[in-house]
Parts: structure tokens; C-alpha cells; sequence
């Protein structure tokens, strides 16, 4: 579309949205790279706290990396991890004892014995499925299925999953919550939330970091609902990481 002036209106392209979204040099002083933050706490007006309080719960360095995750994916919210498996395991923290969790069955390994190992350990009923097939899909869920556990590829064996038709397939059985881990293909190659996914997880380490040194996880998403449980899941388990380490893989994706 062109604007009046016959101009294509400008669009920023996903290299433009790695640099600079999340960046404000207005609010830093002029300064073009985010400043490192190392207080644990923040100074409180008598009326009340201005956004942050104790690092624990946010700080600017890791709203930044959040941000510029969730402005990649075309998400409204995204929330970074420990690890990948931290991630996870905080994704898997929305069930409660009773419910049903269905999942590929070439689910990365790490995945895979958090589910079988500790998820039963809470009242947490796991079942592993040929999802890349819809019929067997299908039969798998059950009345209490609240979550379908997908990864496209898989690792490592890179198996593929049609994302449209599985979610659609998943959606006409209730209200269930659609988790795809998109460590593989990244938000570049891929975005599971314009097929109707729920969750996008990361483990940043592989490709999004792309430098072999740092260890993150995310969940990207646009769900307020349930972005408010996993706000509440991040700070109470503490499974976020260092303000050095979002600093330094924020770097590492814009380039």
C-alpha cells in the first residue's frame, strides 16, 4: 500500500525489528546500547513504585530482550527462562493435578523426561502420540486434555508436524492450550502463532543465541490470560536468568 504521496510506507523488516525494538536511547540518556542495570533493588516513591522493583521480578535488561523476543514472533508477550527446560517446566506449571497432557512423541529428550518423570509425580496424566498423524492425534485426546505438546521439527530427528491442520484438529475438541516448541526454525522460518498456536517455547541456546554461550529459555505469546499466570509463574520459581546473561544474548540477536 502507498501512501498519498505515492511512498510505500515503511515497514520495518525483521533484521530492523532484531536491532532495535525494546531499545529506547531517549529514556537511557542518548545511550544506543542498553546500559547494564545491576541493582537488585529500586528506589520507591511515597505513592507507590514507578514499574520496578526488585530484579527478581523484572529489570530493564531482561523487558528489552522480552520485548524485542515478542515484537520477532508478532506476539504481545514473551518471557525468558533459565534454560530451555526451564521454559518448559514453566509452561507445564499452567496444569493442574488431574489434568491430561498430550504430546508428540519425538519430543526432544529433555522434554520428554520431564514429562514422563516428573509431571506423573503431580497428579499429571502424559500421553506421547504420533501427532503427525491427525487420526491418532484425535484419539489421543481426552475429556481432560488441557495441553497438546507439539515440536516442529523435532529434535533431533527433525520430524515435521503440519501446524494448521494439527492445531485446528486440537481447537474443535475444547479449549486446549497449544504449546510448540520452535527452537529448530526460530520465529525467521517460523511463526506457530499465525497457525493458532497458544505458546511459542524457545530454548534460545541453539539458534536464536547462535554462539554456543549462553543457556535461556522463552515463551512467546499473545494470550493475556495466559501471560498473567506465566508473569506470576517466572518470578515465584525463579527460573529467569541473569541481567548479564539477557544482555548478552540480546546482542546476539541482532546480529
Amino acid at each position: 500500500m502507498t501512501d498519498e504521496q505515492g511512498f510505500q510506507k515503511p515497514t520495518p523488516g525483521f533484521a530492523t525489528i532484531a536491532v532495535h525494538t525494546g531499545h529506547n536511547p531517549d529514556k537511557w540518556n542518548g545511550a544506543v546500547a542498553p546500559p547494564v542495570v545491576m541493582s537488585t533493588m529500586y528506589k520507591q516513591a511515597p505513592e507507590g513504585h514507578k514499574g520496578y522493583v526488585y530484579s527478581r521480578s523484572a529489570n530493564p535488561m531482561r523487558d528489552t530482550l522480552q520485548e524485542c523476543l515478542a515484537a520477532l514472533e508478532g506476539a504481545k508477550y514473551a518471557f525468558t527462562f533459565a534454560s530451555g527446560q526451564g521454559a518448559t517446566t514453566s509452561i507445564t506449571s499452567l496444569l493442574s493435578k488431574g489434568d491430561h497432557l498430550l504430546s508428540i512423541d519425538d519430543v526432544y529428550g529433555g522434554t520428554s523426561r520431564l514429562m514422563r518423570e516428573n509431571l506423573p509425580r503431580h497428579g499429571i496424566d502424559v500421553t506421547f502420540t504420533d501427532i503427525t498423524d491427525l487420526n491418532k492425534l484425535e484419539n489421543a485426546i481426552q475429556d481432560n486434555t488441557k495441553m497438546v505438546w507439539l515440536e516442529t521439527p523435532t529434535n533431533p530427528n527433525c520430524t515435521v508436524v503440519d501446524l494448521a491442520a494439527t492445531v485446528q484438529a486440537v481447537k474443535k475438541r475444547g479449549d486446549i492450550i497449544v504449546v510448540v516448541d520452535n527452537t529448530f526454525l526460530t520465529c525467521y522460518l517460523q511463526r506457530p502463532l499465525d497457525f493458532g498456536a497458544d505458546i511459542v517455547m524457545y530454548s534460545l541456546t541453539k539458534y536464536m543465541n547462535g554462539h554456543s554461550d549462553v543457556v535461556m529459555g522463552a515463551a512467546v505469546l499473545n494470550s493475556q490470560e495466559i501471560a498473567d499466570k506465566l508473569r506470576i509463574i517466572q518470578k515465584c520459581k525463579y527460573c529467569n536468568k541473569t541481567i548479564e546473561t539477557s544482555l548478552g544474548l540480546g546482542s546476539k540477536i541482532e546480529t
